[in-house]
């Protein structure tokens, strides 16, 4: 869809980097990072979660490419706020002028003389005086990842192997899949099996040294895959189904096999595997859903087989179940992140701000509580989120909300939420997904007794 600049709020406009400023109020800084000086904007980017170093020797590589995404710029009182890019200039900065990286500066020194950056460096920039405008980018790329789906690990082997950079790992999973898609089973569960939630245990029991083993793989000079095993499509078809029904061997899960139990479990693969897995996939199969629109389909989730009974909260969705919520910001904050999550289960690598994301709801929802009692003085303070659970915590126990285990944990102090929250608005955590649901159960709990919808 192409833009008609002249009559929107945007303009394309190159601008040297001197004349950018880095934004104090992005979110990747905390509110003690308003009105510093650039300087000190440029010392928190260097702190090791932000890799820039490493994005400086990716510019090095690429320092022929043409410029992809342009730079997003707020233009406020003649001044060149970045709102999007703030990385990147970042890094451009301190190539430019490696001094200010400080104990790095020989490293930004030394690739700034190979790319030739100087202050004077201009990048494309798509610039508004409309912040709002600007804010939709941001939205855009940090909320909905630019309406883009990532690649899984079967599209970087795919891409690997016709770059012809695969390695042994990537030609075993290319080789793999394409038996897989030659299997006897409906479309469905192949796909299934080789996407989120699944491939990641599908590749721990076929793609690693056991299975590699005891099938007797091998490459020829044209590196296409060679299976000694001849039984392998029947045996293949077992791992599938026995995948997607989250199997287990010996009463473990698969993700929780090591080698040896990885090995025993492919060496007793049997006939009468095959013929119970051909049977159940039959059955499947003949019961397909149909979707809204009369679509009939095969079904994917095979949970209910083995689960008796539902667990409360237990699910892998963010929040642990649908909050009906007053309208308004909460609301729709809340919404926001439990649509993102749903969006991109599978993907690690949305957990850091899913994290952050959590904090922000609480304070969001902590600053909206007080002004709503009047109480404007407390919805300023900058410590509001602590003040907001500490109160939450007294009152849920007043109301003796504490039947839910996770949320217990909380009311009798097992679990910080608030310094847990802190550190994922920090990014001193290490972000597991058992970990954040958790914590969003708790932050359920909380949003369902101050912001529950009024029937």
């Amino acid at each position: 869809m192409s833009m008609n600049m002249e009559n929107s709020k945007w303009k394309k406009k190159d601008i040297a980097i001197k004349d950018l400023l880095l934004w104090d109020e992005n979110a990747r800084f905390s509110d003690q990072y308003f009105d510093l000086s650039e300087e000190d904007l440029l010392k928190h980017f260097l702190i090791s979660k932000f890799q820039l170093l490493k994005l400086a020797g990716e510019m090095e590589k690429d320092a022929d490419l043409p410029q992809l995404e342009k730079i997003v710029v707020w233009r406020s009182n003649d001044r060149n706020i970045i709102l999007e890019g703030n990385r990147r200039i970042a890094a451009y900065k301190l190539l430019a002028n490696p001094k200010l990286a400080g104990v790095q500066e020989s490293k930004f020194s030394k690739i700034g003389s190979k790319v030739g950056i100087s202050e004077d460096f201009e990048v494309e920039c798509l610039v508004t005086e409309d912040l709002e405008q600007g804010y939709r980018f941001i939205e855009r790329k940090h909320l909905n990842q630019n309406n883009e789906v990532s690649w899984g690990s079967n599209e970087i082997a795919h891409h690997k192997d016709r770059r012809g950079k695969a390695g042994e790992k990537e030609l075993i999973r290319v080789g793999i899949t394409k038996v897989v898609n030659d299997l006897e089973m409906a479309n469905e569960l192949k796909e299934a099996v080789l996407g989120p939630g699944y491939v990641t245990t599908f590749w721990r029991l076929t793609g690693q040294t056991p299975a590699q083993q005891y099938f007797g793989f091998s490459f020829g000079d044209d590196k296409k895959l060679k299976i000694k095993d001849g039984d392998f499509d029947k045996k293949l078809k077992v791992i599938v189904w026995d995948v997607l029904k989250n199997g287990q061997y010996k009463g473990k899960l698969f993700s929780r096999l090591n080698n040896a139990e990885i090995s025993d479990y492919l060496k007793n693969i049997s006939d009468k595997d095959y013929n119970r897995a051909s049977q159940e996939i039959e059955e499947a199969e003949n019961n397909k859903q149909s979707d809204l629109f009369g679509k009939a389909s095969v079904a994917t989730n095979y949970n209910f087989r083995i689960r008796k009974t539902p667990v409360t909260k237990t699910g892998n969705d963010l929040f642990g179940r649908t909050l009906a919520l007053q309208s308004g910001h909460v609301n729709d904050l809340y919404r926001a992140l439990a649509d993102i999550d749903k969006k991109n289960q599978g993907n690690d690598a949305v957990l850091p701000f899913l994290g952050m994301a959590l904090r922000l709801l609480v304070e969001v929802a902590a600053r909206v509580h007080y002004d709503n009692n009047g109480d404007k003085e407390k919805a300023k303070k900058d410590q509001i989120c602590e003040i907001f659970l500490k109160e939450a915590k007294k009152k849920l126990n007043q109301h003796r909300k504490n039947d839910i285990s996770l949320t217990n944990d909380w009311l009798s102090d097992k679990r910080n939420l608030s310094a847990i929250l802190d550190k994922y608005a920090h990014g001193q955590i290490v972000c597991k997904r058992a970990d954040v649901l958790k914590d969003s159960y708790i932050v359920a709990d909380i949003l369902d007794f101050y912001f529950e919808k009024k029937s």
